[in-house]
């Protein structure tokens, strides 16, 4: 029902339509909404609570009375119930590539609560996990091995601290030229420097404890401290402190998230990862050129995909031209190759006859450089064809690979899997090339010997999307752990201010507490379709790998509808929860369909405008108190579990 000429705005709608009723008015009713009637004035008589929705409807509806909204008067509490809130957002992870993602994982995190500790509970278990697997194989180093293995000690260490840190960018291990198994067996200063410098530089862009956010969570709980003792002590002459108490209740999920991104880590910016990875240069090696330098690409900080390597031809069907023998193949002098690094075994080139057909030529190379230089350099005189990444998959130009190629902490649900993948790889390497070592076998010094060390092929292409059969135990184990973690962050909070703006007279589900009950099944909502668009794009990424022609279908734009659906009720529901806690302060909830919470009881609803701080406050303050005890308790357990989790792998 909408405004008139005869509708009045009023600085107070409670106290306006409560002085519009008397004794002999219709509609009076007691705390239980049963029917009532005084004989004097409503003022002296205490068991009149309120008035029907009826009543209401008559005396105080839309069309009659209305709040007035003065955003003046709204300043106090906006700024005491919502603003430290909303200044706590700023230390949300963000750590994205752009802008536009950075605002995106804010969205996400204050849309969904749920979806924010889903992925920072998978931090924390990865974490733990990988710590416990690279100290078992660092004390097999140290115990089962001779003095001279024990280099792989500290690379195990370092390598175990990098899978960590890397959880907020895609990542991928490489050995279609050698790369991983040259990274891992080799003994050189080089890669063990590469490990060190990684590692190092990964600890100096780490993001940690800062005053501004101390001073920032500090506020938001002093704050909310204080809703909770002005709802119970002194209500400052509002009977709706009590309901504001239940808005800052909603929002208390952001202490543990908050100081768990801290505590357990991300770096400070995007691209840190990608810094660290790629730009610690490996010497390979003089030659006629000089020192050479090249990039390990045994760790790729990519999501990129690569066509399949093909299977290694029979080196004996390779037969030179009948007019030209082998031994006969002229030889390219050391002063054209400068700048070159030619291949370890006299790299065969093909080069164009006068006859037009093709002839082999030999390259001479300095007896020095091994054949793990050349695996890793990009100078080769006779380099292979460019091992270029394919294109992104797209659907509608969305990529099909979804948050996992997104760098930021909020999107590492996304890279579950593929994480595994790379830990497993790594593992996998070190384990066997320390079982090697236990045997007494000579450290490798060539990509061959290295590869067999490491128990992989010289040239292979290592999973990143692993099949649903091959999925570790203990991966189920942590997407159900951090569910479970998901849903008492979201449900413990957002459950706690539909308790107390439920409970609070009148009792029922009305704007508030429904307000609230929207935003924890939204937010619940989402998390569930952005995991589940999740486990499609990595169906649709699993095929791809094996197949790079395999073509679009209904999974691709499943992936696409889903996670698009999931990202937009996640933004809408943040909007929401601003838009509500503002609603909340400024007084737009009160309305007789609000007041009487018409939602659940319809005609049969009934609010208690004839009672002020002290009524409510006697007949709700253990309600409140216990919404507080139940809040509190939630978010110190979970920020206790991300503690432990921090502190575990210190």
């Amino acid at each position: 029902m909408g405004s008139s000429l005869s509708t009045h705005y009023v600085a107070s709608w409670q106290q306006e339509c409560a002085a519009r009723f008397n004794c002999t008015s219709p509609g009076l009713v007691d705390i239980n909404a049963l029917g009532i009637s005084c004989n004097t004035t409503i003022q002296a008589a205490p068991e009149v609570w309120g008035i029907t929705f009826r009543a209401c409807e008559e005396s105080c509806g839309m069309d009659v009375l209305r709040q007035d909204i003065n955003f003046a008067d709204a300043t106090i509490p906006l700024t005491t119930w919502l603003l430290p809130w909303l200044a706590l957002i700023a230390q949300l992870p963000f750590e994205a590539s752009d802008a536009w993602t950075d605002i995106l994982s804010a969205f996400l995190c204050v849309g969904s609560p749920a979806l924010a500790t889903y992925s920072l509970s998978l931090t924390v278990f990865n974490r733990r996990y990988i710590t416990a697997r690279f100290q078992a194989l660092k004390r097999r180093v140290e115990r089962e091995t001779g003095p001279e293995y024990h280099f792989m000690a500290s690379r195990v260490e370092h390598a175990a601290y990098i899978l960590r840190e890397s959880q907020q960018c895609p990542i991928r291990a490489n050995q279609r030229r050698g790369e991983l198994a040259n990274l891992t067996s080799l003994n050189n200063p080089d890669r063990q420097d590469f490990w060190e410098l990684a590692a190092k530089d990964l600890k100096n862009t780490r993001r940690g404890f800062t005053y501004s956010f101390g001073a920032q969570v500090f506020l938001a709980f002093v704050t909310y401290l204080i809703s909770f003792i002005a709802a119970v002590v002194d209500s400052l002459g509002s009977p709706d402190v009590g309901l504001q108490f239940a808005s800052s209740t909603v929002w208390s999920w952001m202490f543990p998230i908050v100081y768990g991104y801290i505590k357990v880590g991300s770096q400070y910016e995007a691209g840190c990862v990608e810094a660290a990875l790629a730009n610690n240069r490996i010497i390979i090696g003089p030659n006629a050129g000089g020192d050479t330098h090249g990039y390990q690409k045994g760790l790729r900080p990519n999501a990129d995909l690569y066509k399949p390597l093909a299977p290694p031809s029979d080196p004996e069907s390779e037969v030179l031209p009948p007019n030209l023998p082998a031994e006969a193949t002229p030889a390219i002098p050391l002063h054209q190759m400068a700048g070159r690094v030619p291949d370890e075994d006299a790299t065969v080139q093909p080069v164009a006859s006068t006859d037009g057909t093709q002839l082999r030529q030999r390259l001479l190379v300095p007896p020095h450089h091994d054949e793990a230089a050349r695996s890793e350099t990009t100078l080769a005189s006779a380099p292979p064809p460019p091992d270029r990444p394919l294109l992104p998959p797209t659907w509608s130009a969305f990529d099909i690979r979804g948050v996992e190629q997104q760098e930021g902490p909020i999107f590492n649900y996304g890279r579950l899997f593929t994480w595994f993948a790379v830990t497993a790889h790594v593992e996998n390497g070190f384990d066997a090339a320390i079982a090697s070592f236990q045997r007494g076998a000579p450290i490798p010094k060539t990509t061959a010997e290295a590869a067999r060390c490491c128990n992989w092929k010289e040239s292979q292409d290592l999973t990143a999307f692993i099949a649903w059969s091959e999925v570790p135990g203990a991966v189920i184990k942590q997407m159900w752990m951090a569910a479970i973690a998901a849903v008492i962050l979201q449900w413990g909070t957002t459950g706690a201010a539909v308790f107390v703006a439920y409970w609070t007279p009148a009792i029922g589900i009305g704007c508030r507490s429904g307000s609230y009950l929207i935003y924890g099944i939204a937010a619940t909502l989402s998390w569930i379709i952005l995991v589940f668009s999740h486990l499609l794009s990595h169906e649709a990424m699993r095929r791809l790998e094996r197949n790079p022609n395999h073509r679009p279908g209904f999974l691709w734009f499943l992936a696409v509808a889903t996670r698009l659906f999931g990202k937009t009720l996640a933004i809408c529901n943040a909007m929401w929860l601003i838009a509500s806690s503002v609603m909340e302060d400024i007084g737009y909830f009160q309305t007789c369909w609000c007041q009487t919470d018409a939602y659940q009881y319809h005609q049969s609803g009934w609010t208690p405008v004839f009672k002020g701080q002290q009524d409510l406050r006697d007949v709700a303050q253990g309600i409140w108190i216990g919404g507080f005890i139940w809040s509190v308790t939630v978010c110190l357990i979970v920020g206790a579990f991300f503690h432990a989790g921090r502190k575990s792998h210190s």
